[in-house]
């Protein structure tokens, strides 16, 4: 009978060597740590690069459905480019509206209240294509600060 090998026999009787087999050795993981730190590098660059201005000029997109809106039935304000960052604000009857953006402010509250006066139901602001998406908002503000209870449109060209 063939003897048994005992791992926790003392005895001092020399025993061959235990030999491991070569078996298939899983590949050492890769250190992706460069590459994520070159891809945060690369995002951060971007990010303080890229150009966040509130003032570009946007174009104004054709609409495809929406509410008519009669102009007659509206305070009107066009917002038309000017020369620089400011836009020029102009009342229906082709009048212009005060340059200064803190009297200009008091202006168009006035206008608006006196056509609300007048019958009118809401405020249309009217855009030019190539005006600033942030002159358009600055005019909605305007209107949407002191009135609360008037809609206001911003009118989008057909084509």
């Amino acid at each position: 009978m063939a003897s048994e090998i005992d791992p926790f026999d003392d005895s001092d009787e020399e025993e061959a060597p235990m030999r491991m087999s070569k078996g298939n050795r899983i590949d050492e993981e890769m250190d992706i740590t460069p590459m994520i730190d070159i891809t945060f590098l690369l995002l951060i660059f971007f990010v303080v690069a890229s150009k966040m201005d509130p003032t570009q000029t946007g174009r104004t997109p054709t609409a495809d459905n929406g509410l008519a809106v009669s102009a007659k039935d509206s305070a009107v304000i066009f917002v038309q480019r000017g020369s620089g960052d400011k836009a020029i604000l102009k009342r229906l009857d082709d009048s212009k509206f005060i340059d200064d953006e803190d009297a200009q402010i008091t202006e168009v509250v006035d206008y608006v209240q006196k056509e609300i006066d007048d019958g009118k139901q809401q405020v249309m602001i009217l855009g030019d294509f190539d005006v600033s998406v942030g002159e358009v908002g600055r005019v909605r503000k305007m209107v949407g600060d002191n009135f609360d209870d008037v809609e206001t449109y911003i009118a989008v060209k057909e084509e």
